[in-house]
């Protein structure tokens, strides 16, 4: 089982824990894409959305962060045959989906210097029409990430799409708050692949008000 991630990947980081968690083996395999490794044809080939996480089992490819996670529960389900892993309650699942839902992107870009974000941005851009043109077959859906990039440096002109990600935000952490008011993990006493998914958002938000007191 291979896995493609960077370590500052908010995503990678949730699938990471769900592996060390899991007690699952498997080979790393770092993708920068800052540097646009996530756009060589060879990974995008294998996924044409060139987000991170990808994980690959055989002919098995997933780089829907839910997806990954609840592939490696059934992978130590099968394993451990003892029935010391239980499969994930609805109540998990529900709080996994909820987790979700909110969209880190454009509240992490917001927290990056404008200089450097602008820079990286018109990087990427130059590094897919490169590729463009050594995988014209590919040409269509490189084109689309081409649309992505222009689009997102629009819309981090617009202080209401980073006051929405701040709000969903804020709404997300009230909830937990309020669970956490009355159990000692969010679906229940036992930490579970749920909490597995909150631990790197609340990871990097201590990161960030570290970084704003120094």
């Amino acid at each position: 089982m291979q896995l493609y991630h960077h370590p500052y990947s908010l995503e990678s980081q949730k699938v990471r824990l769900a592996l060390e968690e899991r007690n699952i083996d498997y080979t790393s395999y770092h993708v920068n894409p800052v540097t646009g490794k996530n756009m060589d044809p060879s990974f995008f080939r294998m996924n044409p959305t060139a987000k991170l996480p990808v994980f690959q089992n055989g002919s098995h490819v997933f780089f829907d962060t839910i997806e990954i996670i609840q592939y490696i529960e059934r992978i130590a389900l099968v394993s451990s045959g003892s029935g010391i892993i239980t499969q994930s309650s609805k109540q998990v699942v529900e709080w996994m989906y909820k987790i979700q839902q909110w969209n880190p992107k454009f509240f992490t870009l917001s927290h990056i210097p404008e200089k450097y974000y602008i820079y990286t941005s018109k990087f990427i851009r130059r590094v897919i029409i490169a590729r463009m043109s050594e995988a014209p077959d590919l040409a269509t859906s490189y084109h689309t990430k081409l649309k992505e990039a222009y689009e997102t440096e629009e819309k981090m002109r617009d202080p209401q799409i980073l006051q929405r990600s701040e709000q969903d935000l804020v709404k997300l952490l009230d909830e937990v708050e309020m669970q956490l008011k009355e159990t000692l993990y969010l679906a229940g006493n036992e930490f579970t692949l749920a909490d597995v998914m909150l631990v790197p958002i609340l990871a990097r938000l201590a990161l960030w008000v570290w970084r704003r007191s120094i």
